[in-house]
């Protein structure tokens, strides 16, 4: 994980967050929720393109080497591949019993959670903040 100064980091977690509020205010599938998403793509595509104009990179390296063939592969499809065989057992489950009151999907749980502004605004910062700790690990 490369080394980062404070103010570096807690710039980026304030605009995880500020980002997080303004998706809050936003309803899903509406122009304003594609407007908000698109700026954001738009913002860090540009940044990127400013940085990879600046000249080489010499810092963090972009894309990272391919891993080294062997234990590390095997043991993380041991550790992930039964948490993501009984999350898609759970949503088939409920998928097929079609009553949501009594068996919910995953989505409809995490419904209840972000149904408020700061429970959006708590979900996308941290959907964010997952994002980038698996681009920087």
């Amino acid at each position: 994980m490369a080394r980062r100064g404070l103010p570096a980091v807690g710039g980026a977690g304030a605009a995880c967050v500020g980002y997080g509020a303004v998706v809050s205010a936003t309803a899903p599938f509406t122009a304003g929720a594609d407007t908000a998403v698109a700026l954001a793509l738009g913002v860090v595509a540009v940044a990127l393109g400013l940085r990879l104009a600046a000249g080489p990179v010499t810092g963090p390296v972009l894309v990272p080497p391919a891993p080294a063939p062997g234990a590390p592969a095997r043991r993380a499809v041991a550790v992930w591949g039964p948490v993501l065989g009984a999350a898609l057992a759970l949503e088939l489950f409920s998928y097929a019993h079609g009553d949501r009151a009594a068996y919910p999907t995953l989505s409809s749980l995490l419904d209840s959670l972000d149904g408020g502004r700061a429970g959006k605004t708590l979900c996308a910062t941290a959907w964010l903040a997952l994002g980038w700790w698996l681009v920087d690990r």
